[in-house]
């Protein structure tokens, strides 16, 4: 009875461990290079995407988000951490220049930046790129995960 027994609690083991792994692949964010960035976009534009807003980061403090604008796109970006309020700061003065109406926002005294550039895809990715290129000092070859 005792190896019943056994056989039984390992097979729950393995069940277990097997649905762990399942979730945690749920979880795991889907990583593309800033060229795969337009195919994500288009998903995103055609709503096939979890959420009404996607966003990339490699390092945590360079996560833009996208939001639509009807067949248009705008550009986000949040300083959750006190040291990235000089990269904020420095995403606001791009959208000034590039003569973008701006919206700032305080979410739990976190300040948000709403760039409206009601670009189309094509215009929006090379913006992202400009963006993480010359802000955040990413290249190419940078690894970004999707979110959320």
């Amino acid at each position: 009875m005792n190896i019943f027994k056994s056989i039984i609690n390992n097979l729950k083991a393995i069940k277990a461990s097997y649905n762990l792994e399942k979730i945690k692949d749920d979880f795991i964010a889907k990583q593309i290079q800033i060229y795969q960035l337009p195919k994500e976009l288009k998903l995103f534009l055609e709503n096939k995407t979890d959420f009404d807003f996607i966003g990339i980061y490699s390092k945590g403090y360079d996560c833009i988000y996208f939001a639509k604008n009807g067949n248009n796109l705008n550009i986000e970006y949040e300083a959750t951490e006190e040291f990235q309020i000089p990269y904020y700061e420095k995403v606001k003065q791009f959208a000034s220049e590039n003569n973008f109406k701006i919206e700032e926002e305080a979410n739990k005294n976190v300040p948000y930046l709403k760039i409206n550039t009601n670009t189309s895809l094509d215009e929006t990715f090379r913006l992202a790129r400009e963006i993480q290129h010359n802000i955040f000092g990413n290249s190419d070859d940078t690894k970004y995960d999707i979110v959320p």
